[in-house]
């Protein structure tokens, strides 16, 4: 009697969820994930432009290309006498009836076949890559304002477009995780509040949730602040490591927790087109066989490594180490102790005696990277270790000689920092003996182009690609975007593109819908009388202000502030932040973070 009550609930429990769960289309395009929910007796007809009932403006698909509909809990498909037809698992067909795990391809759109609960909610589709870029760039500044970790994923696909694993590595992922689609065969996940070793374990399930049938992933690691430092280079951290991994080791992350590095594989090439950096890298070969300390000025993405690089190569030095670190990725309490190291139980988790940057890289050149992020306590340390060419571990009273050349780096205006007494003048006097100021890639565009063919055959070698140049519409469009990422953005840029193309050459629509935008007359190069307004604040000024969010009032309206405050001050910083009244500090990360330009 207990058996058969037993099986009367489980038929009723299983007739309720079957009744709860939703047939959906995932339509899978150049610019993300749609889901489209499905009910019996309504047909969905995809296409080019209405009246097609769901509009992709891609121009593989004919202006009505398919219908779908729902017959008996079952997916029916037909083709409307499209020019590049409808395929079903490779085989062009009329009408035929579609099962989850079926891929559909109508022109260069994949249609897939979802069966999902209420459950899956909450994480249903694929960003686009530019709205996911715009959230990531969101979730770095708030990382960075609360002092957070910040783990980003690249999975990729030995071959099979998303749509065929994507379900798969969804049910994975947490409600707060984002996805965003990169290209037919590789996503991007944001794991917000997550570390390395949450990360790790995440892909490692990942790579092992195999069925049968379907592709093997690998993925590729990027950590906020530990490795990557903005939303950009945390992409190309996370595109490099995805390259790097294999069947034999499917999960790879970069070595860190912000420690030293030997600045090896992460460096760009160097394109010398314009007068700016031929002046400047006519310095860096002087400056190379001498031993004093250079400062090395330059906006995030501008290749302030690959400038740091060059001039320990050229000199006496490049038979030793280069170390680099980031000094806003290590902890305050531990940035001592990654730059001169420590002794054993000389805090808590120090369980073995550990040399820091200095002694590794004795009769070499360190490279401290951010130096402006550095605490008041480790910019007196570091000053006294320029002075006295000695350093102490932590944990001892032990003073060992050390012989280094100091580079340092910086987006931050040091002179602004010491007038607000949050950097050391004594410093920057031992830092700045001499200077360096990389031009941003928008004041050198003879250089966009060959930087661009360059990415494009490195893409090429690492994607098995064969796209063999940029069409003249795309390379206009190149040259007129203001990169506010610089190098760095140009290269996730043209990587990307390499990935999407569809022909032999990148085209706009290979770009991304930044720089598409450029097609349509959008102003998105960056110059205005009153500044350069990022983004999402020129999207939003040419919609209807009813139409703006109330996040998105807020911004707008801080914006109108802070340009009206500088405009007042002739861009004077430290003034329009005493106009404000908000920390200089705060001023320059908003000017960053909106991308303001005089």
């Amino acid at each position: 009697m207990r058996k058969k009550d037993d099986s009367s609930t489980l038929r009723k429990i299983t007739a309720i969820v079957d009744q709860e769960r939703r047939v959906s289309l995932l339509v899978y395009s150049q610019d993300g994930c749609q889901l489209v929910p499905m009910s019996a007796g309504r047909t969905i007809v995809i296409g080019r432009i209405r009246p097609a009932d769901l509009p992709i403006p891609d121009m593989s698909l004919s202006r009505r290309h398919a219908r779908f509909e729902l017959v008996d809990d079952e997916v029916w498909v037909e083709d409307l006498q499209s020019t590049n037809g409808t395929r079903v698992n490779g085989r062009k067909v009329e009408r035929c009836k579609v099962k989850p795990g079926d891929k559909i391809a109508l022109g260069a759109v994949t249609v897939s076949v979802d069966v999902m609960t209420p459950m899956d909610d909450q994480l249903q589709g694929l960003d686009s890559h530019d709205r996911f870029l715009g959230y990531l760039e969101s979730e770095v500044v708030q990382a960075r304002f609360f002092s957070r970790k910040l783990a980003l994923l690249m999975v990729r696909s030995t071959g099979e477009h998303v749509s065929t694993w994507f379900p798969r590595i969804r049910s994975l992922l947490r409600p707060v995780d984002r996805v965003g689609l990169y290209g037919p065969t590789a996503v991007l996940v944001s794991l917000a509040s997550s570390g390395r070793d949450e990360a790790t374990e995440l892909a490692r399930s990942i790579s092992r949730a195999q069925r049968r049938g379907e592709p093997t992933l690998t993925c590729g690691i990027a950590i906020f602040p530990d490795i990557a430092a903005s939303a950009e280079e945390l992409i190309e951290v996370a595109r490099i490591s995805a390259q790097q991994a294999n069947t034999r080791a499917p999960v790879q992350c970069p070595p860190g927790q912000g420690g030293s590095t030997e600045l090896e594989g992460r460096q760009g090439p160097v394109v010398i087109e314009s007068a700016a950096m031929r002046t400047l890298f006519e310095t860096v070969q002087r400056v190379a066989h001498s031993a004093i300390p250079v400062l090395i000025y330059g906006e995030t993405g501008t290749g302030k490594e690959i400038v740091a690089r060059a001039i320990h190569d050229g000199g006496e030095r490049r038979r030793k180490p280069m170390r680099c670190l980031n000094c806003g990725a290590i902890p305050r309490q531990l940035i001592e102790s990654a730059l001169f190291g420590h002794e054993r139980g000389a805090f808590t988790g120090a369980d073995k005696q550990a040399k820091g940057l200095f002694e590794e890289a004795d009769g070499g050149t360190v490279l401290l990277d951010e130096i402006g992020e550095l605490s008041q306590p480790a910019q007196a340390a570091l000053l006294r270790v320029l002075e006295t060419k000695r350093i102490s571990r932590v944990g001892s009273s032990k003073e060992i000689e050390v012989d280094v050349r100091i580079l340092a780096a910086t987006h931050r205006d040091l002179d602004a920092m010491c007038e607000a007494g949050t950097f050391r003048l004594d410093l920057l006097y031992r830092l700045n003996t001499m200077t360096l100021k990389i031009p941003p890639l928008r004041e050198r565009p003879e250089e966009i182009i060959p930087l661009a063919e360059l990415f494009m055959e490195q893409a090429n070698r690492a994607n098995a690609g064969n796209v063999t140049g940029i069409t003249p519409a795309a390379t206009n469009v190149l040259r007129q975007y203001g990169w506010p990422g610089n190098v760095r953005e140009l290269r996730n840029v043209v990587e990307r593109a390499v990935i999407v193309a569809r022909g032999e050459m990148i085209a706009v629509d290979d770009l991304t819908e930044r720089l598409r935008t450029l097609r349509d007359g959008r102003n998105v190069s960056g110059s205005s009388q009153t500044g350069e307004i990022a983004l999402f604040a020129q999207d939003a000024a040419e919609d209807d202000e009813e139409d703006l969010d109330f996040k998105d009032r807020v911004r707008m309206f801080e914006i109108d502030m802070i340009l009206d405050a500088l405009t007042a001050t002739d861009w004077n910083q430290t003034e329009a932040a005493r106009r404000l009244r908000i920390p200089l500090r705060t001023l320059v990360h908003k000017i960053r973070v909106y991308n303001l330009r005089r």
